[in-house]
């Protein structure tokens, strides 16, 4: 069973994933400079608001994603969203996407934005059928990226501090 738990985005696991993610993303998009405009950087999963989770299976880290609070009010992002090769196609990535939605919507963040790009199928696949909704597109050569956007289930209290620092075994 996936135990998701709060670590350091810039823990050993997050490092190794992060490795895997830029490689994979690598081999899909030859020549692809990855930039902090598109994904972050460890350090945007430290402040109020935010929140990091690394997943584990059978002890090994197999997923990861972070959650930072936008400008907008009420908009939370969900960053460096990633599943190992060798956990695809288990409901890993579902199971992450869910944990997230639900701490930002527990922290009362009303909507959930995220950027992909068209060669990670796989992942658009997941967004699609989770509710999300293309709200913006953008040109970058020969590729297309997506903004996507889902609404959440409003709660009583306000976006703020502890997301990061709370420590959980979700799915545990």
């Amino acid at each position: 069973m996936l135990a998701l738990r709060a670590e350091p985005s810039d823990s050993a696991a997050s490092r190794a994933l992060w490795d895997e993610y830029m490689a994979d993303v690598a081999s899909r998009l030859p020549g692809f400079v990855p930039t902090e405009t598109i994904f972050a950087t460890p350090e945007a999963f430290t402040g109020p608001g935010t929140a990091w989770r690394v997943g584990y299976l059978d002890g090994r880290a197999v997923c990861c994603g972070g959650l930072r609070p936008l400008a907008e009010d009420g908009v939370v992002e969900i960053k460096r969203m990633f599943v190992s090769e060798s956990a695809r196609g288990h409901g890993i990535g579902r199971q992450l996407l869910a944990a997230l939605e639900r701490l930002a919507s527990e922290s009362g963040f009303t909507t959930v934005r995220l950027f992909t790009t068209e060669v990670l199928v796989e992942a658009r696949a997941l967004y699609a059928s989770s509710g999300y909704r293309v709200v913006g597109t953008v040109s970058d050569g020969d590729r297309t990226d997506f903004w996507l956007e889902k609404p959440l289930p409003a709660r009583s209290r306000a976006p703020g501090p502890g997301l990061y620092n709370a420590r959980s075994t979700e799915g545990a």
